[in-house]
């Protein structure tokens, strides 16, 4: 069967209105990826031979098919060559998708092309493809082995990826799918025609609910993910400040006018990186809390009165603490387990985040441990030292 004939057939199997899947293409330069989806898309992709001709990620939409290909520059075997494609694709992922949840638009699956006539080792590639994706956990992977000419080359070639896939547990291979994308002349009287496409097409989209579902759950994650990102960086900002703020006594310092604005700021960013709506006097709740001003102050008298730089670093403890437990309410609205009018659930929440803050834990037996060795050193120092060990100790668990 020619490619005219499979598209025609194509034409009365594919559509579903605007829902199409999402297709990362990924494989090493020069494995026909171009050609695969020119064929696929109808659309006029740059193709070549030898060195791979995709520099940049491209789009295409089938006008056949309810298929969004994603092409990607050609893996190569340089490092650098890895790095870069891999950052790529890291940041188209970023740029597009993370950062349009709106759209709901993610990769539903990964079209992950071998070059049927190489007979390079297939698992280096693999474990490229998995650096790729990292992030979309079980995203459904179909091995496509382009430039198939020889029928008596498919079985071995099919055993080998089968064999290299074992090698690399973790991935969610649902398919492997010989295809010739273009006609191929052997020599005058021998020409391979196109084939294995409506097969690739048909058995992708059969795997379309699945996918969606896998993608929706790893798009959320990763918004997820990024939205900690964006505060976890907020509160380090705030915590410097408060550490800057500085040397001054402890009991005053909780409760002084220079961090309150600081820790409202810092309150209202967090609830905004989060996208949830809440009130002005919960924020304002949130740093007058009887609750929450009750745990810093237990902090405090359990901390040595060393000097001002622990004084200093002190502040900036709370503030993380507070920072991180506003982050935890944050998320817990943002997932629909608080309601953003419980003030009072709220601020015991984040009390008790701070309670059990790790941060906390450490900054008390560190001071503790070394009361006399702090006396000399910056509140710098001992908070970069605090912050540390509270970041060892999160690794461990």
């Amino acid at each position: 069967m020619g490619i005219i004939d499979e598209m025609v057939i194509a034409e009365e199997k594919a559509s579903e209105g605007t829902k199409r899947m999402n297709i990362l293409v990924l494989g090493a330069s020069g494995a026909g990826k171009s050609t695969l989806i020119k064929a696929i898309s109808g659309c006029e992709v740059k193709t070549g031979v030898g060195e791979g001709v995709t520099q940049k990620i491209d789009v295409y939409n089938s006008s056949t098919w309810a298929l969004r290909l994603i092409d990607t520059e050609g893996f190569e075997y340089k490092r650098i060559a890895q790095i870069n494609t891999i950052r790529q694709i890291k940041k188209y992922i970023k740029d597009y998708i993370i950062n349009n949840p709106s759209e709901r638009d993610g990769i539903d699956a990964i079209w992950f092309c071998i070059e049927g006539t190489s007979r390079r080792i297939f698992g280096d590639n693999i474990e490229m493809m998995n650096k790729a994706a990292k992030g979309w956990k079980n995203i459904p992977v179909f091995v496509v082995i382009t430039k198939s000419y020889s029928e008596t080359d498919i079985p071995e070639n099919i055993e080998a990826v089968k064999k290299a896939f074992y090698k690399i547990p973790g991935v969610n291979l649902k398919e492997i799918i010989p295809v010739v994308a273009e006609s191929y002349t052997i020599n005058n009287e021998t020409i391979v025609n196109p084939t294995g496409i409506v097969e690739l097409c048909e058995t992708t989209l059969k795997y379309m609910n699945e996918s969606k579902e896998i993608s929706r759950e790893n798009l959320d994650r990763m918004v997820l993910e990024q939205k900690r990102f964006t505060a976890n960086a907020t509160v380090a900002g705030s915590t410097a400040t408060a550490v800057a703020i500085g040397a001054i006594p402890i009991p005053v310092i909780t409760d002084s006018a220079l961090l309150v604005p600081l820790e409202t700021g810092l309150t209202k960013a967090i609830y905004k990186i989060y996208g949830v709506k809440v009130s002005s006097d919960l924020i304002q709740g949130v740093v007058g809390s009887a609750a929450i001003t009750m745990i810093a102050k237990s902090i405090i008298k359990v901390i040595p009165v060393v000097g001002p730089a622990v004084n200093a670093a002190v502040a900036g403890v709370l503030v993380a603490a507070l920072g991180e437990g506003v982050m935890a309410s944050a998320e817990a609205i943002y997932k629909g387990k608080i309601s953003a009018d419980q003030f009072d659930v709220i601020y015991n929440f984040i009390a008790e985040k701070m309670k059990t803050n790790t941060i906390v834990k450490v900054a008390i037996e560190y001071i503790t441990n070394n009361a006399d060795k702090l006396k000399n050193k910056s509140s710098k120092e001992i908070f970069a030292s605090i912050t540390g060990s509270s970041r060892k100790l999160i690794e461990k668990k």
